[in-house]
């Protein structure tokens, strides 16, 4: 063995490792400077415009996938565990109708709503409340922590009597898949600061909430993108809910589309089959740089 033709081998390997590893601590440093130039940005901007962040803001997602929703049928051996109440199967038992034979007693606390729903309800630990009004409350699905949202067709919406009880409900459920590679999504602050570009976010006004979930940009289609909800206190007791695209940097209004948005439906890898849906092709609308 030829032990000085070894050694300039082994020389020239830790050499060029050291550069390679050089290089990468010189990218993360450049990163981590860009990202605190960023941020910073961003700061100097509500601060200028008197904007508060009134909620943390959660860990950045930095990626994600599209998910895909599959409507589930419900059957009698489904909820034959579930007593103390009557069931109809209603649009091809897709639609579960529940009338409960006692209504139950609802205190104005989520715990209380968490014991009804795992004692009553198929799948309870998938829904969370999203809101309600007088006699109603409206759940939508989870999925891996994450709220699902819908433009106000919730999948389960529990019925009250006047005295605050629950008295039936009626229930949808999907399962969900990731579907396509992971892409980079924004970071909260960018998501904010888009809504202050485009004037959707105004001097004097309030980040109250900040949550990341799930959107159907599309009424019919069970292609959900990952958003930032951003709920915003505009004064006068007026609360608005915008739902960032967290890959495109699209804004819908939420329970409204916002006219001057122009969104496309992406196109996944493995688009699920679906009668008379035509899937178009992803337009990368996220702002330049």
């Amino acid at each position: 063995m030829n032990w000085s033709r070894t050694k300039t081998v082994f020389i020239l390997t830790f050499f060029l490792l050291n550069i390679y590893l050089g290089w990468q601590l010189y990218q993360v440093n450049d990163d981590n400077q860009l990202s605190s130039i960023t941020s910073s940005t961003i700061q100097d901007k509500l601060r200028q415009n008197q904007i508060d962040i009134a909620t943390p803001l959660p860990d950045d997602m930095q990626e994600a996938e599209y998910i895909v929703g599959q409507q589930q049928t419900f059957t009698e051996i489904d909820v034959a565990s579930l007593s103390g109440q009557e069931f109809d199967f209603l649009n091809e038992d897709r639609t579960l109708l529940s009338t409960l034979d006692e209504p139950f007693s609802l205190e104005a606390d989520t715990v209380n709503i968490d014991q009804f729903l795992s004692v009553y309800v198929l799948h309870g630990d998938e829904y969370e409340v999203v809101r309600s009004e007088e006699f109603t409350i409206y759940l939508d699905q989870v999925f891996e922590d994450k709220t699902v949202f819908t433009n106000h067709n919730e999948p389960l919406i529990l019925s009250l009597n006047e005295q605050g009880e629950i008295i039936g409900y009626e229930q949808h459920y999907s399962l969900f898949e990731k579907q396509g590679n992971p892409k980079d999504t924004l970071a909260n602050l960018r998501a904010i600061e888009t809504l202050i570009n485009r004037q959707y976010i105004t001097m004097n006004e309030t980040v109250v909430n900040f949550e990341i979930g799930y959107y159907s940009f599309f009424s019919e289609s069970p292609v959900f993108a990952p958003i930032l909800k951003v709920d915003v206190d505009k004064g006068d007791d007026e609360e608005i809910s915008y739902l960032v695209n967290a890959f495109e940097g699209t804004v819908q209004e939420h329970g409204m589309v916002v006219e001057d948005e122009e969104i496309t439906e992406p196109l996944l890898d493995n688009p699920p089959e679906m009668e008379g849906e035509d899937l178009g092709p992803e337009e990368d609308l996220r702002e330049e740089e």
